[in-house]
This record gives C-alpha cells, sequence and structure tokens, in this order.
C-alpha cells in the first residue's frame, strides 16, 4: 500500500509504477545520454582551454561526473517500478560496480585528453607512444599502462556489463501475465530511434 501523502506523491508513484511505459525515466535516460555523453567533447570545443587549466577538471569531466550520479539514480528509480520482486542485493552491488567502472572511465580519459595536448597519438599504442618512449625513468611507462588498463578494460567492463545487466533484470521483470496486449504507445516509439542511435 502506498503511504499517503499531503502533495500527493505516493499516488502519482503509484501510478507511473502500474504505468506501461515509463515516459519520464526513458526520456531521462535518453536525455542524459545525448546531453551527458555527446555532449563532452562538444562542451570542451566549445569553451574556452583558459577557463579549464590542464591541471583542473575540464567541462567534459563535469559532464561525465553529472553523468555517474545521474544514471545511477534513473537506474534505481527504473528498478523500483518494476512490475516483478527483483533480487535488491544484485541491483545494489551492479549499481556500486557500475559507479566505480564509470568514476576509474572519468579519470582515464580525463587524463588522456590532456596527454593529447602534450602530443599523444591515440592511435599508437602507449609503448609506441614518442611521448611516453622517453620517460625517464622507463617504468613510468609502466604506469601509463597501467592507467590506459584501468581506462580502457577493466572501467568499461565494470561500467558497462552491471549497466546492462540492471537492463536485463528490469526487463525481465516485465514478463508478467497481462489481461490484453497493447500497441507499443506512441511515446516509446518515438525515443525508441535516439536511444537506438545513441547505444550503436
Amino acid at each position: 500500500p502506498s503511504v499517503p501523502s499531503r502533495h500527493g506523491v505516493g499516488k502519482a508513484e503509484d501510478t507511473s509504477r502500474t504505468s506501461p511505459f515509463h515516459l519520464d525515466l526513458w526520456f531521462y535516460f535518453t536525455l542524459q545520454n545525448w546531453v551527458l555523453d555527446f555532449g563532452r567533447p562538444i562542451a570542451m570545443i566549445i569553451l574556452p582551454l583558459e577557463w579549464f587549466p590542464l591541471n583542473k577538471p575540464s567541462a567534459g569531466d563535469y559532464f561525465h561526473m553529472a553523468y555517474n550520479v545521474i544514471t545511477p539514480f534513473l537506474l534505481l528509480k527504473l528498478i523500483e517500478r518494476s512490475p516483478r520482486t527483483l533480487p535488491r542485493s544484485m541491483v545494489h552491488v551492479s549499481i556500486i560496480t557500475f559507479v566505480m567502472g564509470a568514476s576509474i572511465h572519468l579519470v582515464g580519459d580525463s587524463v588522456n585528453h590532456r596527454l593529447i595536448f602534450s602530443g599523444y597519438q591515440h592511435h599508437l599504442s602507449v609503448r609506441d607512444n614518442p611521448i611516453i618512449r622517453n620517460l625517464k625513468p622507463e617504468t613510468l611507462i609502466d604506469s601509463f599502462e597501467l592507467l590506459y588498463y584501468y581506462d580502457e578494460y577493466l572501467g568499461h567492463s565494470m561500467w558497462y556489463i552491471p549497466f546492462f545487466l540492471i537492463l536485463f533484470i528490469y526487463f525481465s521483470g516485465c514478463f508478467t501475465p497481462a489481461a490484453q496486449r497493447s500497441r507499443m504507445p506512441l511515446a516509446a516509439l518515438l525515443l525508441v530511434g535516439p536511444s537506438s542511435l545513441y547505444y550503436w
């Protein structure tokens, strides 16, 4: 049973829980994916570099930080609205792992962005980059390889695997008996295009 509220929050939440399509959450997912993820490089190009010195977070870093806070919140709200009871411990561990992976990726991306200004070439391996080869002592190269591993392998795995696991848990909870078969809402159809393009 819902908890009564003076402002009608409990009733609104009940309505959104039983709704066949959660337009608010899926719209926020689509919006934040395009603005906070694709908007990162655009913000770094548009905003003057003088505003964000190389020893401080860039505009893109702040976009990434917002993504790391908003996305887990949206995932939790999505799970709350699942028609069936889900294993909470798995959801919480997945969210924690997601935040860790996205944060590791944030740090790696931030450092890599600054290395580009120093002549780092992304199409070359860490050891083949001219600016890395000249580092002394040579053990510093191992540190940069470790950074690359955290960013491109560990960070991405800890970010995307829990993310899609949570979506899988949610959608598996949506398979419940229905009194009648209904068509996909128009709002859902409108969001399929931009969301599919983003994930592709």
